[in-house]
Order: structure tokens, then C-alpha cells, then sequence
């Protein structure tokens, strides 16, 4: 192939991945690579050679997947028993891809067996699935289905009573639940070996509740508040896989695609005499958000020769965006309030075109070079893109160079206000002046494969990005109602650095090691002062390694250790008291650069091993196995006391420093779970 940074990887290395709470995750897979941080420790985060989450195109068969992550990203959407396998672009990028800046990955889930009927189940300490797969009509249809669902929702029931036995009568009793639930279902049909048709469906939603009461209505105050959120994806698609000629291959299918979400906060409250309630008032506040997609492509290959190959394609969508809508409902005694945010809902047109040839010249020499076109309407506004691929591979016996240049556009983005993914994350298209946000990298790497024993590579990079959009300073001085886009400036980005990898991947004994260099920068006019400051995830050394050992037929065991400089975070640099709140307010600010300070070095190592029996297999695993719980914020807490005592009335005034604490989070975590294979 000639680009850069292209994967492809099975459900088997997936499974086979250690990762917290014995969950196997392709993101967390993907995360031990080097150029893709993880963010925040134990999320399913990726941020690929300095660019931000929204950054990355996630596909299901095709179909964009805008919300990827459960439980703010502690597991991700993808089901590793509903995988086939996945195709993952980090550097240069085929002409087919456009939409994103740092990487796309396209999920293949599995079509089912078209000869016997199998599946499997899962049952772990936090979550368990079940997938089954067979003919329905043999040799002709199959069908494949996979669940997934957790059970914190579960776990939590007994915690919260026994929590609430030990409280005094009249105090809030206090509930928590969370779960999510993933259901991938696909049909596929053979009309003969070179003519399928398919139907996907994808379900993915989480559910999280917080209710804390107090029951006394006899006498006395009482108050119930209830706090929601539900989110997650629908997907669904239809496509026909056609061999039209021995040399033409196409793909043609419709799609729809929805993100959601509600936010919601509901407080009751009133006075209780002799049973009689007095005083009564109720308050509601829903918030709601949405991105949903209708999808119709067409995607092709033509090999016009055997060192010939042309791929081309076309593929028209229309946007509907519902950045946030918040309803208000007031009920006080006998007055009912209700409001609804005049919120408004923006359609788009998006065409997306595009070309690239392969070219095998010489025997050693591949050549690549296409051109993808982008056209967005929105309000009356086109807005277009043009986006040049070049690459080549030069193949020498047991070594190769390969060299790239990509540009990307991207149409729409997501709106975070804080590092972990939250429903509340809005997806917004470019309105009005906005311009598409755009990058242009250039790729260079060297490859060897000695012996065919080993595979040792080198990739740098050196990537430019234009109109990035963010919050301004101070955003949140705006009107509360202001629109969103008042909120956001836009400015430019520059990332480079320098992947290197060694890794074995057949026999008994398999692993990689990894180490990548990175530089990422951003710059906007009214963020910092308009000087330049670094990205957040600016993780400049970044370490990685994974062993696979399968010791017999019934034993396999594996380790991963990964190292990196720690995140950025922006902290003042001196604070000092306000003269009219007191000994105790240190609430003025001397701000400095934004992201000026670095967490401290980043290290973990996780195990895992498994057991394989007659009917399948036992899974242990151990999450940061030496326990090393790492720093992933700072907080601005206030102790150390002292008294000063004032010379001229020998009267005391006790004084509270501010200073800064690191937050850890995560300690040693053990796993268990059984998969049963029939």
C-alpha cells in the first residue's frame, strides 16, 4: 500500500489487548500505536498526531458514527463480538476518506456464517454480551446478531441501600444508576458469488439517573430531585455488493445515521404541616441535542490492468443539526410557567466526489495519486473543498520508502467544554462566515523486514491546520441564551513528529514496541492573547509495549506498558485575596499562557491471561498491575492554616493558603470473565 500509517486489524488482536475492567476495545487497541494519545487515563479517547477527537471519522460498515464512547468514554461503542476486522489511516489518506483531520477508521461487523449456526456469551464483572450468527436459508442468507449491555446499573442498587440504611430518619435518601446497552444486527444474502445484498441495524444507548428524596410529608421540609441523561446511536443501512465485470467492483448503499441526547434536572419541593403540603414549587429544565445524516453512496474499483487499479466514487448526504434546545417548566403553588429556547434547527447538502488511481510501475515502484471534492450548502451558503492525495511506495527486496502529501476538509465539529466525553457535546456544522476547517500533512517513512523475522519503521510527519474553531476567552460572559457560534473564534494548528515501531506479529510470541515524538501547537486571535500556546495533548514522548505469549493450547498470556509525557493544563500563576470577602477568598487571578503546565510522566503496565477450556475460555486481567495511580488534573483546594495576629488591638485573624493538589484516579483493577463458545 502506498500510505502511510494504514492498519488493519482483526477481532482476535482486539480481544487479545489488555484493558480496564477486562473490556477489549479497538479504540484502547488502537491506542497502544505510537502518534495516538489516549486523553484522559482509562478512556476510550484518541487523538491522532496533535489533532482534537472530533478529528477522527468512526465508520460501522461505512456509516459515520458521530457519539462513540459509553460512560464518558470509559468503553466505546464497538462491540469486539459483533467485529470482522477494521481499517485504520493515521498519515496519508485514500481519496475515498474526507470529513476529518487526523484519522478515519472504518469498522467492518461480521456478515454471519453462511454453512452452521454458532455464537457465543460473555459474562464479566461489569458488563456481558452474547453474539449468534448462522444460516437462515444455507448457503444463500445469514444473519449475525451481538448484545451488549452493562451491569452498573445493577452493582449499584445494593451500595445505594445499604448507603441509605445508615442515614437518620428525614435525611435524603440518595439513588444512582447507570447502563448501556449495544445491539448490532446484519443480514446478508447471496444471489450468486458475485452479487450480495445486505442489511445492517445498529442500536447503541446509555442511561444515567440520579435521585436523591427525602420522604417525610408529614411534617417538615421535603424535596425530591432527579437528575437524567440518555444518549447514544442509531444506525441503519442497506447496500448491494456487485462484481459487475471480472475487472469492475462496486458497493452501493443507503444509510441513516442519528446521534442524541437529553439532559434533564427535575426538583420538587415543598413544606409538609399535619400532612397538609404548603409552599410547593416544582422546577424542570430539559436540555436536547442531535446530529442525524441521510446517506446514499456509491463506491467503486475498476482494475484497468493488473498494475492498474482506479477507485472512484460519489456519495450525497443531508444534515440535520439540532445544536441545543432547553424546555423550562415553573410551577409555584398556583402559577405554571413553561418555555422553550427558540432554537434553531439547520439543514445541509452535502456532495462528496472522488478519484484515485494506483499505479504498480516498474514491478517496485506504486504510485497513487487522487482528488476528493466537497460541497456543502447550508442556509443559502455553498461552501466547497478540494482536497489533493499524492503517494508513493518504492519497494527494494526487504526494504521500502514511502512518501505522501493528504489534504482533508471538514464540514462539521463537535463543541467540548471539558477533556471526557459528555452527552452534552454538541455537533455544529460551519454557518455564515465560518470556513471549513482544513489540514495538509506531509508523511515520509522508511520500512525493513529483516529476514522476514521482524518489521522496523519509521514515519514523520509534518501537518498544517486552518480555521480550527474553539471557545474564546471568557465565553461564558456572553448571555446565557447568545448563540452558539457568538461563543467560538477560529484559528491554526501545527503538528510534526516522528513515529517509530518494531513489532512481531506470527508464531507463539508476538509484540511490538513503539515510541513516538510529538510537537502540536495551537494559535487563535482571541484565545492566550493571540500568541501561540501548546495542544493540551501535547504528549511529547510516548512509549508502548505488547507481548503476546501463548504458552500451549490452554494458556496465552499478555502485557502491555505504556509511558508518556503527561497532559497539559492551564493553571494560574499567582492568586491573592479580594480586600472586601475576607481572610478566606483568593479569588483574583494572574493568569498566565493557556496549557503552561505539564503533568508529571505517565506510566502503566497491564496483564492479562487466559485460559482456554472445552467449551471456551476464562479471561484474568489486572488494570495498572504495580499500581502506579497517575496524575490526570490539578485542583485549587485551600489549607494550611495559619493565624496572624494583628500588633495594635493583639486581636487574631486566621488565614487559609490556597495551593494546588494533583487528582489521581485509578488504581489496581482486577478482572474476571467467562466466554462460552457453542
Amino acid at each position: 500500500s502506498p500510505h502511510i500509517g494504514a492498519l488493519n486489524i482483526s477481532r482476535a488482536h482486539i480481544a487479545r489487548t489488555p484493558a480496564l475492567l477486562g473490556e477489549s476495545d479497538v479504540v484502547k487497541a488502537l491506542q497502544l500505536e505510537p502518534g495516538i494519545s489516549a486523553g484522559v487515563e482509562g478512556m476510550a479517547g484518541m487523538y491522532v498526531h496533535g489533532g482534537n477527537q472530533d478529528e477522527n471519522l468512526y465508520m460501522l460498515d461505512n456509516i459515520p458514527l458521530y457519539q462513540v464512547n459509553h460512560f464518558g468514554g470509559l468503553f466505546s461503542a464497538f462491540n469486539t463480538e459483533a467485529i470482522s476486522n477494521v481499517d485504520f489511516y493515521k498519515s496519508t489518506f485514500p481519496a475515498k476518506f474526507d470529513g476529518r483531520l487526523s484519522s478515519y477508521m472504518d469498522v467492518y461487523t461480521r456478515d454471519g456464517s453462511f454453512s452452521r449456526f454458532s455464537g457465543s456469551g460473555r459474562l464479566g464483572l461489569t458488563s456481558g454480551s452474547l453474539h449468534l450468527e448462522g444460516p437462515l436459508w444455507k448457503g444463500h442468507t445469514a444473519y449475525s446478531v451481538s448484545l451488549r449491555r452493562s451491569w452498573f446499573d445493577v452493582l449499584t442498587l445494593p451500595i445505594c441501600a445499604i448507603v441509605n440504611s445508615t442515614k437518620n430518619e428525614g435525611d435524603a435518601k440518595d439513588n444512582f444508576g447507570y447502563a448501556f446497552t449495544d445491539l448490532n444486527a446484519k443480514i446478508t444474502h447471496r444471489f450468486s458469488p458475485t452479487s450480495r445484498v445486505y442489511a445492517m441495524f445498529y442500536y447503541g444507548n446509555d442511561y444515567l439517573s440520579d435521585n436523591s428524596r427525602q420522604d417525610e410529608k408529614h411534617d417538615g421540609y421535603w424535596e425530591d430531585d432527579l437528575n437524567r441523561m440518555r444518549w447514544g446511536n442509531i444506525v441503519a443501512s442497506v447496500g448491494w455488493v456487485k462484481e459487475f465485470t471480472p475487472t469492475l467492483y462496486g458497493r452501493i448503499s443507503g444509510a441513516y445515521t442519528r446521534y442524541s441526547s437529553m439532559l434533564s434536572t427535575k426538583n420538587e419541593d415543598a413544606e409538609y404541616d399535619n400532612g397538609e403540603r404548603q409552599n410547593y414549587t416544582y422546577s424542570k429544565i430539559t436540555t436536547r441535542n442531535n446530529i442525524s445524516d441521510w446517506i446514499l453512496r456509491g463506491d467503486f474499483e475498476w482494475n484497468t490492468s493488473s498494475a492498474n487499479a482506479v477507485n472512484f466514487g460519489a456519495a450525497a448526504t443531508f444534515h440535520s443539526f439540532l445544536p441545543q434546545r432547553t424546555d423550562r417548566r415553573t410551577v409555584a403553588e398556583n402559577m405554571e410557567y413553561t418555555a422553550r429556547e427558540n432554537a434553531p434547527v439547520y439543514h445541509a447538502r452535502e456532495l462528496n466526489l472522488y478519484a484515485e488511481d494506483n499505479l504498480l510501475a516498474m514491478g517496485f515502484l506504486r504510485l497513487s495519486a487522487g482528488v476528493h471534492y466537497s460541497l456543502f450548502n447550508i442556509s443559502g451558503t455553498t461552501k466547497h473543498a478540494l482536497s489533493p492525495r499524492l503517494g508513493f511506495n518504492l519497494s527494494m527486496g526487504n526494504v521500502a520508502l514511502k512518501g505522501g502529501y493528504s489534504r482533508t476538509a471538514q464540514f462539521v465539529h463537535q463543541l467540548a467544554q471539558s477533556s471526557i466525553s459528555m452527552p452534552a457535546d454538541q455537533w455544529v456544522p460551519v454557518i455564515g462566515d465560518q470556513k471549513a476547517q482544513s489540514a495538509d500533512k506531509i508523511s515520509l517513512g522508511a520500512y525493513w523486514n529483516p529476514r522476514n523475522l521482524l518489521t522496523i519503521s519509521v514515519e514523520g510527519y509534518w501537518k498544517w491546520m486552518h480555521n480550527l474553531t474553539d471557545y474564546m476567552d471568557e465565553y461564558y460572559l456572553l448571555p446565557p441564551l447568545a448563540q452558539w457560534d457568538m461563543k467560538l473564534c477560529e484559528g491554526r494548528g501545527w503538528a510534526k513528529g516522528i513515529d517509530f515501531k518494531v513489532s512481531k506479529e506470527f508464531g507463539s510470541f508476538r509484540g511490538q514496541v513503539s515510541y513516538s515524538l510529538l510537537w502540536a501547537d495551537r494559535q487563535f486571535p482571541q484565545r492566550n492573547g493571540g500568541r501561540k500556546y501548546p495542544a493540551r495533548y501535547d504528549n511529547r514522548h510516548k512509549i508502548n509495549v505488547l507481548v503476546d505469549w501463548k504458552i500451549n493450547d490452554k494458556w496465552e498470556i499478555a502485557a502491555s506498558w505504556t509511558g508518556m509525557s503527561g497532559n497539559r493544563v492551564t493553571l494560574p500563576l499567582q492568586c491573592w485575596q479580594d480586600p472586601g470577602l475576607g481572610p478566606f477568598n483568593y479569588n483574583m487571578f494572574l493568569r498566565g499562557n493557556i496549557n503552561n503546565y505539564r503533568l508529571p510522566f505517565y506510566h502503566r503496565l497491564d496483564l492479562s491471561a487466559t485460559r482456554h477450556t472445552a467449551h471456551g475460555y476464562w479471561t484474568f486481567s489486572l488494570y495498572n498491575a504495580y499500581c502506579h495511580i497517575n496524575t490526570i488534573g490539578v485542583r485549587l483546594d485551600y489549607s494550611d492554616t495559619y493565624i496572624f495576629m494583628n500588633p495594635d488591638d493583639w486581636s487574631t485573624v486566621v488565614y487559609s493558603r490556597p495551593e494546588f493538589q494533583k487528582i489521581r484516579l485509578i488504581p489496581i483493577i482486577p478482572s474476571i470473565s467467562y466466554t462460552w463458545l457453542f
